[in-house]
């Protein structure tokens, strides 16, 4: 398991073809759901509720939306995705829980004095992140 499969995380031939996979600090054993949930968490699509810490290029006319993408995905893979809104709920909580770390860093002042109304900030995308799991994992 990759930990962090993204766009960001893929360099892209000419062609548009995948070159290679990068950042690979986060791959372990584990569940492959596991990256097509958190896929699905930064697959964003146009009407989707932003989130501060995604920006990604996926809104844009011309790519898959979720669905088609996850379908594609059973199809070359084999793999059943009846569970996949368990594995987007955890890669909401995935996120949340690594936006906590950073605020309690923030919060201990490790980033420096003025940090403005980054705690606010912060907590508000957390609370979000939080919801949006509820939401897939109530599916």
């Amino acid at each position: 398991v990759h930990g962090d499969y993204r766009l960001d995380n893929v360099i892209y031939s000419p062609t548009g073809e995948v070159a290679a996979v990068v950042d690979w600090e986060l791959c372990t054993i584990g569940e492959p759901m596991a990256d097509l949930g958190l896929l699905m968490v930064y697959w964003r699509e146009a009407g989707d509720e932003p989130i501060p810490l995604i920006h990604p290029a996926t809104v844009e006319p011309g790519f898959s939306t979720r669905q088609e993408l996850a379908e594609r995905y059973a199809e070359i893979t084999g793999r059943d995705i009846s569970r996949l809104d368990y594995f987007v709920a955890l890669g909401f909580w995935k996120l949340a829980v690594i936006a906590e770390g950073v605020l309690a860093r923030f919060a201990a002042g490790q980033y420096g004095e003025d940090i403005g109304d980054v705690v606010e900030q912060s907590r508000a995308t957390i609370d979000l992140l939080v919801d949006q799991a509820n939401r897939a994992i109530a599916k």
